[in-house]
């Protein structure tokens, strides 16, 4: 056995940096998917990483969200995000009378980051 590093001449993995998570993910950041739920559905959104640059960053910005059907009618939601003077807020509304599925914070919700 080494003295040195306790070892019996195995190799050793290298020790991660302070504060890193284990499994951190490494490389490019390709998008970032933001999951809420309504109803019995999840209703989902994928970001560029540019427009999650803008949000993070507390500027305003939407997107129209994937159509669903609930109930045999159709849907279509619209994501805002920091809006109405509210930076960290998020609202996905739908329907053409102004429904709300989801109001709060977008740091609140589940977010998935997918990198290359």
């Amino acid at each position: 056995m080494d003295p040195r590093t306790g070892s019996f001449g195995e190799s050793r993995q290298p020790k991660r940096p302070v504060g890193e998570k284990p499994g951190a993910k490494t490389g490019k950041l390709k998008s970032v998917t933001l999951s809420v739920e309504w109803g019995y559905d999840i209703h989902s959104v994928t970001i560029g990483p540019r427009n999650w640059k803008k949000i993070q960053s507390g500027k305003e910005w939407g997107t129209s969200g994937k159509t669903y059907y609930y109930e045999g009618e159709r849907f279509s939601c619209y994501w805002d995000f920091n809006g109405r003077g509210k930076p960290g807020s998020l609202i996905v509304s739908y329907g053409n009378d102004g429904g709300e599925g989801y109001c709060g914070k977008w740091a609140s919700v589940a977010i998935t980051e997918h990198y290359a």
